[in-house]
């Protein structure tokens, strides 16, 4: 079973004014919201959550509008939620709230041309659970998780503050209450955050540029001809790899080493091509795999969305050599530089997302130090 990623990010969007964070708040907030969700597998295992649970649901008729304007329905259950923080839409009672929410919704079909409010549900600050496009209909809330995501949003806070107790609470609720009635997985693990706004994580120093690391092209190794989806770019992830095969530590042995993965992927067990966007060797060089435009096929999830780096051996007792270090951080920086990677995007190992030991325990213990990794 694939476990649910639950995804923490805020959704900036200009006309509702912009929320701004200390680094003492961020840290509060996500240890409330990582004590809170630590609670649901308790309370829905304990069976003490039910229909009543949520009796304090706001309908969307209540807050002033009728049937749903979205019609792309959502296959249940769904094994990812993403909740957002919505700034500048402070309120503290049902009808102030009912307002906000009316104009949230005008916002997102007028403005953005959206078919109606982008989430599925939205709790606010007073501690009410407001009716989105609901359960069975996709929301237009994080490109990429609309077909397979819940999206939640807290919104009436007072600006740069957490979400309510009342409204901490009425979140925690509403998720067990979709785990228990089979709109969400049961299988979950601990968030993370994704760093796409400025709300709810701080914001990384910006790294000197460098100049971008040579490349080992495909017609350089002789790479075969295919035709693999397209990426979709900026990507917000940077996936750290490795192949758990054998490494390389010279050009000739390295391009040697590429164009077989190539074939061995492709004759046996019909992939695309190789499955990575990038792979990096032993003698310091970048050897280019699907490159930058197309899909990696080693993510399920992600490989939308991210870019794939793979250090070519095994690193679970001894980690890459510096040169081969130096060339990946490279090549990340050169990456948000060109425009391939959104400069808050978020650096993770391929075991933070994908049940597997890459990219070894020696090379994790050391991408847990570089910028941007996942909280």
């Amino acid at each position: 079973m694939l476990p649910w990623l639950l995804v923490f990010s805020t959704l900036s969007l200009g006309a509702w004014g912009d929320s701004s964070w200390d680094k003492t708040q961020v840290k509060h907030l996500s240890e409330r919201l990582q004590d809170l969700f630590g609670n649901i597998s308790q309370l829905t295992g304990k069976g003490r959550l039910d229909l009543y649970d949520v009796s304090t649901m706001v309908s969307r008729v209540e807050w002033g509008v009728g049937a749903v304007g979205c019609n792309t329905p959502l296959t249940m259950p769904v094994g990812f939620l993403i909740t957002h923080h919505l700034p500048g839409l402070e309120c503290h009672d049902q009808t102030t709230c009912s307002q906000r929410v009316l104009e949230l919704q005008a916002h997102h079909v007028h403005k953005n041309s959206w078919c109606d409010v982008a989430y599925n549900f939205l709790v606010g600050d007073d501690g009410r659970v407001y009716e989105g496009v609901g359960w069975g209909v996709q929301g237009v809330h994080t490109q990429g998780y609309n077909n397979i995501s819940l999206g939640f949003a807290f919104f009436g806070t007072k600006e740069g503050h957490s979400p309510s107790p009342a409204a901490l609470s009425a979140m925690e609720h509403l998720v067990a209450y979709a785990v228990r009635k089979g709109h969400l997985s049961p299988m979950y693990v601990q968030p993370f955050l994704v760093k796409g706004e400025n709300c709810l994580v701080p914001l990384q120093k910006a790294s000197p540029k460098k100049a971008c690391p040579d490349i080992v092209t495909r017609s350089a190794w002789e790479a075969r001809e295919t035709h693999c989806p397209k990426l979709t770019l900026p990507a917000k992830y940077a996936v750290i790899i490795h192949t758990a095969e054998r490494t390389c530590n010279t050009s000739e042995e390295c391009r040697r080493l590429v164009q077989t993965m190539q074939s061995l992927l492709m004759d046996r067990f019909d992939s695309c091509d190789i499955p990575y966007n990038f792979l990096v060797g032993q003698d310091g060089a970048i050897y280019e795999g699907v490159g930058w435009n197309v899909q990696g096929s080693r993510n399920p999830g992600y490989n939308d969305i991210a870019l794939g780096i793979a250090f070519m051996g095994t690193f679970s007792g001894t980690p890459p050599n510096a040169a081969a270090l130096e060339a990946a951080q490279t090549l990340v920086q050169c990456a948000v530089d060109k425009g391939y990677l959104t400069p808050d995007y978020l650096l993770v190992g391929q075991s933070d997302i994908v049940n597997t030991l890459s990219p070894g325990k020696a090379l994790y213990n050391i991408i847990s130090t570089w910028p941007h990794f996942k909280q």
